[in-house]
């Protein structure tokens, strides 16, 4: 079954915003546009990296009354700290050795229009009470300059940092913070929307086609739940290129499960999501929460697996009798056992001897990085 059979479209926004989504989280985030971009308040967008900052940011651009002059996007994290200022105010001739004529920076540049800043938690602290002079009065001093310059500018900001625990760690202004987020926007990643991905799919393969000059790709149902079921951790971006590389490389073929997992098998697939494709939604929810138990159970196995593993080495052969068991022997009632008294340097000698001296083995039993091991090796000094 290829998705035109599954007569898909690219969603109720597509057309008029160019956004691909049927999913309640995308139209929510269309909604709280289509209600701020009119005004000028200024918006905090978070989200991974790949949900499509930037094409939010330029749609509260083209619906505001903004939407003649010019949208600046800049990339915070992309220009070095010593020139982060002079890229953003500009410059007065001769503030410094190579500065021949005055220059404009994107604020004064972007005057009646949008300034997009991205990646702002990247913002230096001393760029940060600039911005937030801009916020507050409409005015910043170029790099060497002595007077106000005046503007008129929207700012919107975005970012896939935690921004509440940088102020709380002194390293993002808590009055910038506040001021920023006076319309948060929280832009939903892959996984947030999983009936989108087939709309994905579709676009992504039409583009492709038209742009290498290939053939369409058309995919089967198993093939959508391989790609539904994976862990796009660049989201759109990252699934974008994916198809852009299907395309090139299985041109002509019709795409099925085995070409996805072909591609994909490296990588960690999250087999415990549903596939949503022409599903009952309570059908769905009962398979999520049938996988997620199933995935609990075998991760309670690990951890007894550990335990066992752990509680049972290097302990004498009359420790545990006849009448004894596991389950006694880990009671924290009883008295504190042999094992447990042991040392960091101990746990490791023993693992050390019952592996021969191998470092990588013990590594790998003890959980550590190899690394990790030597550096306590050298520091209990622990004869190999």
């Amino acid at each position: 079954m290829s998705l035109k059979q599954l007569n898909l479209d690219y969603g109720p926004n597509y057309n008029e915003f160019g956004i691909i989504g049927n999913s309640d989280r995308i139209s929510e985030v269309i909604t709280i546009v289509k209600t701020v971009a009119p005004t000028s308040l200024s918006v905090l967008i978070s989200g991974e990296s790949g949900t499509g900052k930037e094409i939010i940011a330029e749609l509260l651009h083209k619906l505001s009354e903004r939407k003649n002059s010019r949208f600046i996007p800049i990339n915070c994290g992309a220009i070095p700290e010593g020139l982060i200022e002079n890229e953003l105010f500009g410059h007065e001739k001769g503030s410094f050795t190579s500065a021949s004529e005055k220059s404009k920076g994107y604020f004064e540049v972007a005057d009646k229009g949008t300034i997009f800043l991205d990646e702002i938690g990247e913002l230096p602290l001393s760029s940060q009470v600039k911005l937030l002079r801009v916020l507050e009065n409409g005015t910043f001093m170029k790099v060497g300059g002595s007077t106000n310059i005046q503007v008129d500018v929207r700012i919107i900001a975005a970012t896939n940092k935690n921004l509440t625990k940088m102020v709380e760690k002194g390293t993002f202004r808590e009055d910038l913070y506040f001021r920023l987020k006076a319309v948060t926007l929280h832009l939903p990643s892959l996984r947030e929307r999983l009936t989108d991905i087939p709309l994905f799919v579709l676009k992504f393969a039409h583009d492709s086609a038209d742009k290498y000059g290939r053939s369409q790709l058309l995919f089967d149902k198993e093939s959508l739940s391989e790609i539904a079921n994976h862990h796009w951790k660049g989201n759109v971006r990252e699934l974008k290129n994916f198809i852009d590389m299907l395309t090139v490389m299985e041109t002509g073929k019709a795409v099925d499960g085995d070409i996805i997992r072909k591609y994909l098998k490296t990588e960690k697939v999250a087999s415990y999501l549903p596939m949503v494709i022409n599903e009952d939604p309570l059908k769905q929810d009962s398979e999520l929460i049938f996988r997620t138990l199933l995935e609990i159970k075998s991760d309670l196995n690990l951890i007894k697996k550990f335990i066992l593993n752990t509680y049972t080495k290097d302990i004498t052969p009359d420790y545990f009798t006849e009448k004894s068991n596991l389950k006694d022997n880990l009671d924290p009632a009883r008295e504190i056992k042999p094992a447990e008294t042991q040392t960091e340097k101990e746990i490791i000698s023993a693992s050390l001897r019952r592996h021969g001296g191998n470092r990588r083995k013990t590594a790998e039993e003890m959980n550590m990085s190899e690394r990790t091991l030597y550096r306590k090796i050298e520091k209990y000094g622990i004869e190999v």
